[in-house]
């Protein structure tokens, strides 16, 4: 599948060799004022994976991810056989075509965290995190050529909305979802938006997401009491960013918009590159 280099890149030394490095180090910066990163899935590929895709509606692994932050049945064991592990195979191991990671643990605003990472002699390198508090955003990195040359590059990353949840940023402690279809929540699983209070703290689904329901029906018209229609909000594309509003109990959104709006780009990364 052809590569889409969507992610914003700059490269501080830019240079190949024949030989694929192997073992690198990446640091991942949140850039945001407050936003939290999920647990981070980091995959070295080749060209025949396709983590996500902008312009093309996302895959039920990469909905577990953006709407609750979920990547293997350790985190959530309703999504075994949706969810990234099904799609790529074991951890930490070569699959062949992929080797793979999730690195645990929130990146809070203006923060960063490092770990190594076996790359297993694959070519490409991609990123993804969801974005908390939100419905379905996710931070990715899509598909870069990893350096060989010793050194250090640095990427900027975009914000994305995986579109396969309305970002209608309600608290359930108002707001019952009912999901078209029946199927709750999609069969992805609880999505991260924020509960009561500015700051809230992360919580939920396998200690990722935010342990809240949202919805909003498409024509935006209650279908019952407190209920409202889920839906969906078409192919992978750049997220719009939050709504928001300044009110906590009612208007349009429950999350701040003076606390947890951002600009891109969200995140960077950094790949240190060892010499031999």
């Amino acid at each position: 599948m052809k590569f889409f280099k969507v992610a914003s890149a700059i490269a501080l030394a830019c240079s190949s060799s024949a030989l694929m490095a192997q073992t690198i180090d990446i640091q991942i910066t949140n850039l945001t004022h407050a936003q939290h990163f999920t647990p981070r899935l980091v995959i070295a590929h080749d060209n025949s994976v396709d983590a996500f895709e902008p312009g093309v509606e996302a895959t039920s692994a990469l909905a577990w991810l953006a709407e609750a932050g979920v990547i293997d049945d350790a985190q959530n064991a309703a999504s075994a056989g949706q969810n990234f592990e099904a799609l790529l195979g074991p951890t930490d191991t070569d699959n062949t075509t992929n080797t793979w990671h999730r690195f645990g643990g929130l990146v809070a605003p203006s923060t960063s965290l490092s770990y190594a990472f076996d790359t297993m002699d694959k070519p490409y390198l991609s990123i993804l995190s969801m974005l908390i508090p939100t419905n379905d955003a996710f931070v990715g990195l899509d598909s870069i050529k990893i350096p060989t040359t010793p050194g250090t590059y640095t990427y900027m990353l975009h914000a994305y909305d995986a579109g396969t949840e309305l970002n209608d940023e309600l608290n359930s402690m108002r707001t019952d979802i009912v999901e078209q279809g029946g199927a709750a929540l999609g069969g992805y699983g609880v999505p991260g938006v924020a509960g009561a209070g500015a700051s809230p703290v992360p919580l939920g689904v396998g200690g990722t997401g935010v342990a809240v329901k949202v919805g909003f029906a498409e024509d935006g018209s209650a279908i019952g009491a407190n209920e409202v229609v889920d839906g969906t909000d078409g192919p992978v594309h750049i997220h719009r960013n939050i709504l928001g509003d300044t009110s906590l109990t009612d208007g349009a959104s429950d999350l701040q918009s003076t606390e947890h709006r951002w600009l891109n780009p969200v995140a960077r990364v950094t790949i240190t590159i060892p010499s031999s």
